[in-house]
């Protein structure tokens, strides 16, 4: 009986070891999964954190952009409004509204602006790529120096370097075939003949269209401002434009086609780039010359009759 007894003791005694490992191991692995789902959690604390300031970051670029783009917009307007509340200032745009050559200019500006290529011929006479526009610049002097100093015409000019170029081809290629097969080791690159098989000799209907649409609107443009100016919609506008069309007949008078288009290039490719670098200093002498123009063009906008600009606006 006592030995019975020694071993139910004993086995009590296992038993509660038993069950205090057990809960000793319970509450390690409580407290770990505890500590790994605080550790979760705190993880998609910072996730959630950092997701917000993302979509934050993105919400207020874009009410950035679209609060710069408004005021932008606001500004345009509100020198819109100060130009034609001016009334009588130095600039015929501001003194006669839509019936000056300002209007017109900025109306076919607008519409050249829209063309697809627009944006290449910007950096070519901005001079953004310097080795491409100085090899275009290069070229057309060249052109001008041919025909007017040794008699070419653009026809011959072109006939010429075609030829040039396709028999510059032929004798290359048929070096390299002879080369090829007579000479081993040997072999020619054609790097012009490289460049061609890279390049698309197909224009898509796409730009075509986009083209084809930009100039009917530039068309369309110069005729409703033809209409305007020998309609004699205003007389301040037609007067301009007489003054100018004589300009142009006196011009062309003294000088060459050829040189009327040289001298049309040199303008193209100097004066954009030379504003851009001198700006300010341009910007300044033109508001003197405005200011010092301003009391003798207002006096003439007051003797041109204005019944004639009031009653179409009021027919319109």
């Amino acid at each position: 009986m006592e030995d019975t007894q020694e071993q139910i003791d004993q086995v009590e005694k296992q038993v509660e070891e038993t069950v205090e490992n057990i809960k000793e191991e319970a509450t390690e692995k409580v407290e770990a999964t505890i500590e790994e789902v605080k550790e979760d959690i705190n993880k998609l604390k910072q996730d959630v954190k950092g997701v917000a300031e993302s979509v934050g970051n993105a919400v207020s670029s874009k009410v950035e952009a679209t609060t710069s783009s408004a005021k932008a917009t606001i500004n345009e307007i509100k020198d819109g409004v100060k130009q034609v509340v001016s009334g009588n200032s130095g600039c015929p745009y501001s003194m006669n509204g839509e019936f000056s050559m300002c209007s017109q200019v900025c109306k076919v500006s607008k519409v050249l602006q829209k063309n697809p290529s627009f944006e290449c011929v910007k950096k070519i006479v901005m001079w953004e790529d310097i080795v491409q526009t100085g090899i275009l610049f290069a070229i057309i002097n060249l052109v001008f120096v041919l025909i007017s100093f040794c008699n070419y015409s653009l026809i011959s000019l072109f006939g010429y370097t075609a030829f040039t170029v396709t028999i510059s081809s032929i004798l290359f290629h048929l070096i390299s075939l002879i080369l090829s097969k007579y000479v081993q080791g040997v072999a020619l690159d054609n790097q012009f003949t490289d460049q061609l098989k890279t390049l698309s000799f197909h224009i898509h209907d796409a730009v075509i269209e986009k083209q084809v649409n930009n100039i009917a609107e530039l068309i369309n443009t110069v005729l409703s401002i033809a209409k305007d100016v020998f309609g004699c919609k205003s007389v301040y506008l037609s007067a301009q434009f007489a003054i100018v069309f004589y300009l142009i007949g006196c011009l062309s008078k003294c000088l060459s086609n050829t040189a009327i288009l040289y001298f049309g290039f040199l303008v193209s490719f100097v004066v954009p780039r030379l504003y851009a670098e001198k700006k300010e200093v341009i910007d300044q002498q033109l508001a003197k010359v405005c200011a010092l123009a301003k009391e003798p063009l207002s006096k003439l906008h007051s003797l041109i009759p204005q019944s004639q600009t009031t009653s179409t606006k009021k027919s319109n």
